[in-house]
C-alpha cells in the first residue's frame, strides 16, 4: 500500500509539472495570437488604404464620365469634424459646386453588413461637411471592389453613388 501511494504521487508530480508546462505554452500561444491579431489588422489597414489610394485617383474619370460629375480640386483623405473621411473634394455636376464625400469598402453585401449603419455613417459626415465648409449638395459615394444587387439597390434608395473597382 506504501509503495502504491508513493507511485500515485510520483505520478501526481509528474501531472504537476506537466501541467506547468501546459499552462506555460498556452501563455506563448496566447501572445502569439495576439501578435498575430495585431499585424493582419495592420495589413487589413494598409490594404484598406491602398484601395483608398487607388479610388482617389481613378474617381475623377468615372465620375465625369459615368455621373457627370466633374471633380475640380485633387481628391484626398480628410479629418473633419473629428472624422476620417475616405474620400473628400470639391467637384461640379451641372454647373452646381458639390461636394464629394466617399468612404471605401472592399465590399458590400447586405447579407453580411450593416448597410444601414453604413449609410447614415456617411450621411453624418456630408453633414460634418457641409457645417464646416458651408451649404453645398454632397454627392455620398461608396467605392468597393464588389456590390451585391441587394447593397447596389439600397445604395440607390438612399442617393448614394457605388463605384466598383472593376469600373475604371
Amino acid at each position: 500500500l506504501a509503495a502504491a501511494q508513493k507511485r500515485t504521487e510520483e505520478r501526481l508530480e509528474e501531472l504537476a509539472k506537466a501541467q506547468k508546462k501546459t499552462e506555460e505554452e498556452v501563455a506563448k500561444l496566447a501572445i502569439v495570437i495576439k501578435e498575430t491579431r495585431s499585424e493582419l489588422g495592420g495589413l487589413a489597414r494598409t490594404i484598406g488604404y491602398a484601395f483608398e489610394n487607388e479610388a482617389l485617383r481613378m474617381l475623377p474619370d468615372v465620375l465625369k464620365t459615368k455621373h457627370n460629375i466633374e471633380v475640380v480640386e485633387k481628391l484626398i483623405r480628410e479629418e473633419i469634424g473629428g472624422k476620417e473621411i475616405n474620400i473628400f473634394g470639391k467637384a461640379k455636376r451641372n454647373g452646381e459646386e458639390v461636394f464629394i464625400i466617399g468612404e471605401a469598402k472592399l465590399r458590400l453585401d447586405e447579407r453580411r453588413e450593416n448597410l444601414e449603419e453604413i449609410f447614415q455613417d456617411l450621411e453624418g459626415k456630408a453633414q460634418l461637411v457641409t457645417k464646416e465648409y458651408g451649404e453645398r449638395k454632397a454627392i455620398k459615394i461608396l467605392v468597393t471592389h464588389f456590390a451585391t444587387k441587394g447593397s447596389l439597390q439600397k445604395a440607390n434608395e438612399n442617393d448614394i453613388i457605388v463605384v466598383q473597382s472593376f469600373e475604371w
